[in-house]
């Protein structure tokens, strides 16, 4: 990118003073998705939780009703937050409006910003209503779309794919409040073949993949039950998390929520659980104490990736790894498709007397076949055999403007006895931490966690730089205030260690990363919002395996957000990075877009249109950057930002009716230096790529 451009692009971006995010939602979960994107170096997120806004946004959660826990699943808000509102409600009655949000301690105008989308203020509802009653009352849609990418990528040209270009989903969802839902959703992506019967020796049964679950909630001594497909989230995440797990991200709280039984996404392909599940209360209402049960049994054929090293005749099938993509395009990733057998069976037990929370899980993971991955230097204590089992404690205790939270889990397999033996690491991982309310509007967190590299979990998520909860320790340390002139400041601070080898760097190693994120509101409806982050760790030196070298990225981006009162939306955006690998020349990249939408009433049905114009210029893979779009429900994406080019996009939304709805997006992407875009089978021939996707949403 041009020099004078970006110099253009600042100067009006602070005279301009217009900016917009993309919807009114969007901006609450773009940064934790951006984020962890650029973790998982991935541009496909999680579902999960998107769905869950979209939920909330579509029947928002009832701020009188007192005894429900749905605002523990609103991630940006914190402890103290809800505990204010709860006690603002008990001192002065049920809330008449939303208004009232602006006189609870710890809620500002940007606080109450975001929360308003997924809220209301009414008179709570008798839940004393049958299920027959809740099933003629509930509220039901349908959801069908498709997505196709032009031209033909190679995969397609050489007929190396089996199915069309076109991705088809569906899916069919009933609900009456929180209580009932019912969900089935199928799914054929690009290049999988449409078809029935036993095909290639694979079973087809129309589309690639199906979903299903009903759960039911708040039933007398019921609390939470579901068949299908469902996610386990319990404590902070050391024993047994499945589904979206925010790691980091600055103005998030470093205590976790583990909400327990959770639908999963309605076209999730791996990572979820299938069969039934549910929580029972133990002990009668109104004594002050809780003591919940859940149990629950899991069982999924896996995609996996079968291993070569023995392949004499009648030898029981190894497995080297799960596959996780969910692609079956190709005769190879059909291969994978359903070959490997787990089952989940175990439990949660969890006790509460209002500030003392304590909860136990232990569960066993059963494969049909052996895991054997290969044996890399850096893998050594990778999960390998057929049985593992998981179990921990977890507690939090609330002492007002102090909450402790922590959590510590252990794993015993058979294969792991020696490793352990032999190392001396214990199969252990734990995190700790606290939070600290000072004041209305300033919070400190602080949580230190340690995984041995012995320690093995295929279900566990805890808080930190990735996904992985096994060889690792840390400290982080949050930060977040509000500064003189009303600038809000969100901060975080994580250092961490790695005791054992990893990809990429076959040494102990260590590292730091920073994030700082200023914002503020200029004039009604305009926020200004600046944030660095900076990282270092180490990794090999390229082409020498045992040879390491420091490394740093830094990043930096300003962004100026303005809603119009006539129904304008503006968003402009500068983002810079930097990587220096020790020895090597530093890598740039640069990222500039101004998105547009307008939102009007036809005949009180709303109409909204949305524009965006990206540039960017990155040197090198390493200085890559990620930016959230705008999308249909079901095709949530965070691009990844990489070499020289143009991206832009245009989306719309049309209410047709109080039941219909239409939305279309079509996005072209210009790399006007390179002569193919993408690799392998998915590489387009020439320097453009198109997509174009279509929904029809259906309420009835």
């Amino acid at each position: 990118m041009a020099r004078r451009g970006v110099l253009f692009f600042i100067i009006w971006i602070v005279c301009a003073a217009v900016a917009f995010g993309q919807s009114d939602d969007d901006a609450v979960w773009q940064e934790v998705l951006e984020q962890w994107a650029e973790q998982n170096d991935s541009e496909t997120v999680p579902d999960d939780y998107l769905e869950q806004l979209q939920y909330f946004s579509e029947s928002p959660i009832n701020l009188n009703d007192t005894a429900s826990d749905l605002l523990q699943e609103l991630l940006f808000l914190s402890d103290f937050q809800r505990a204010s509102l709860k006690a603002y409600i008990v001192q002065n009655g049920p809330m008449a409006s939303l208004a009232e949000l602006y006189f609870v301690n710890g809620f500002d105008s940007m606080a109450v910003a975001m929360l308003r989308h997924f809220v209301k203020a009414e008179p709570v509802e008798d839940e004393d209503v049958g299920l027959w009653q809740m099933l003629r009352h509930a509220r039901s849609g349908l959801t069908m779309g498709t997505k196709r990418v032009m031209p033909s990528s190679r995969g397609y040209e050489e007929e190396k794919y089996e199915g069309s270009p076109f991705r088809y989903y569906f899916k069919y969802n009933l609900r009456y409040s929180d209580r009932v839902d019912f969900q089935l959703s199928g799914e054929n992506d690009a290049g999988e073949a449409l078809a029935f019967g036993n095909v290639g020796g694979v079973r087809r049964m129309g589309l690639d993949s199906y979903g299903y679950h009903l759960m039911l909630k708040n039933f007398g001594r019921l609390k939470r039950a579901v068949v299908g497909k469902y996610q386990l989230q319990f404590g902070q995440g050391v024993t047994l998390w499945s589904g979206f797990a925010p790691w980091l991200s600055s103005g998030m709280s470093l205590r976790r929520y583990g909400a327990g039984i959770k639908s999963a996404s309605a076209f999730s392909e791996y990572g979820y659980m299938r069969g039934a599940a549910a929580t029972v209360s133990l002990l009668p209402k109104g004594n002050g104490k809780t003591l919940g049960m859940t149990l629950f049994y899991s069982y999924v054929n896996r995609d996996a990736t079968l291993a070569t090293a023995d392949s004499s005749d009648g030898a029981e099938p190894v497995y080297q790894s799960i596959y996780q993509s969910g692609l079956h395009r190709t005769e190879l990733e059909l291969s994978k498709k359903d070959c490997l057998n787990e089952q989940l069976i175990g439990g949660h037990l969890q006790y509460g007397n209002g500030r003392l929370v304590v909860g136990g899980t232990a569960y066993a993971t059963l494969f049909a076949n052996e895991l054997r991955p290969f044996d890399y230097a850096y893998n050594s204590f990778a999960f390998r055999g057929k049985q593992n089992l998981n179990y921990g404690l977890d507690a939090t205790y609330n002492a007002g403007s102090v909450f402790l939270f922590g959590e510590a889990a252990m794993s015993y397999n058979e294969s792991s006895k020696s490793l352990v033996a032999e190392s001396g690491w214990l199969p252990l991982a734990a995190i700790g931490g606290m939070q600290v309310q000072m004041g209305d509007n300033s919070q400190m967190s602080l949580a230190y966690r340690y995984g041995s590299p012995t320690y093995q979990n295929l279900y566990a998520n805890m808080l930190g730089q990735g996904s992985s909860v096994g060889n690792v320790s840390g400290m982080i340390l949050s930060f977040n205030t509000r500064l003189p002139f009303y600038i809000n400041l969100q901060s975080y601070a994580d250092f961490f260690r790695y005791p054992y080898m990893r990809y990429r760097i076959y040494s102990p190693s260590t590292g730091v990363e920073y994030r700082l994120k200023l914002s503020k509101e200029l004039v009604t409806n305009t926020v200004l919002d600046c944030q660095y982050r900076y990282k270092a760790s180490q990794r090999n030196t390229e082409g020498q395996l045992y040879s390491v070298a420091s490394v740093n990225r830094q990043q930096v981006q300003a962004t100026l957000d303005y809603n119009a009162p006539s129904g304008w939306r503006f968003v402009s955006r500068v983002m810079f990075s930097w990587f220096e690998e020790e020895g090597q020349p530093v890598e740039r990249g640069s990222l500039i877009f101004q998105e547009v939408s307008y939102r009007r009433e036809i005949k009180e049905h709303p109409l909204i249109v949305g524009l965006r114009l990206s540039l960017f210029d990155i040197s090198d893979y390493d200085a890559r950057l990620y930016a959230y779009e705008s999308d249909l429900m079901y095709e949530y994406s965070v691009p990844l930002f990489n070499g020289r080019g143009v991206r832009s996009y245009l989306i719309c939304r049309y209410e047709i009716s109080s039941r219909l709805s239409f939305a279309v997006k079509y996005a072209l992407s210009y790399y006007p230096e390179q002569e193919s875009v993408g690799s392998g089978y998915d590489a387009i021939a020439g320097n453009k790529k198109q997509e174009v996707k279509v929904q029809l949403r259906w309420h009835f």
